[in-house]
């Protein structure tokens, strides 16, 4: 019998003093990126994610990328030279990294819509935006039932006062 693993709830303070709460999601989907400065094959990786985070601008995907970097201003100073503009948190004590029972980066989870755990990527050179493309059509689809739903409800209909 299969069963939905779902993500561990987690919040967390990004660098630009946002909140990140995986619980407030809700309706978009997640991909969260371990990673470090120092790590070569995570630097390989970064043109791919600096092309997801642009292919899906305005998409109902969140993307956090958290850094195993322990040296606060040396992971700022890459942030900034390579323009990763998306979430980025830095788990310097690895709390985050041991709910998600990993000990190796890059490191990829897909979480769904839904809060499920839908993939997990260890290494390079794998087809991340293609699942994300697939999560992200069923989030969209979602959302679209929900409005449809919500449109044709007899609250909805009160309210427009038929």
């Amino acid at each position: 019998m299969s069963y939905a693993k779902m993500a561990p709830s987690f919040t967390v303070t990004a660098l630009d003093g946002s909140k990140f709460t995986l619980d407030e999601m809700g309706g978009r989907v997640v991909l969260i990126d371990f990673w470090a400065t120092w790590c070569g094959p995570c630097n390989e990786e970064l043109p791919q994610m600096k092309k997801i985070a642009k292919d899906f601008a305005g998409q109902p995907l969140v993307i956090i990328s958290v850094s195993w970097d322990s040296d606060a201003a040396k992971w700022k100073e890459f942030l900034a030279k390579n323009e990763m503009t998306w979430v980025q948190y830095r788990d310097a004590d690895h709390e985050l990294s041991r709910r998600f029972g990993i000990d190796a980066i890059p490191h990829y989870f897909t979480i769904d819509s839904d809060g499920v755990l839908t993939a997990e990527i260890l290494g390079s050179g794998n087809d991340v935006e293609g699942k994300l493309k697939k999560l992200v059509a069923k989030a969209k689809a979602a959302q679209g039932a929900a409005a449809v739903a919500s449109a044709t409800s007899p609250v909805a209909d009160r309210a427009a006062g038929n």
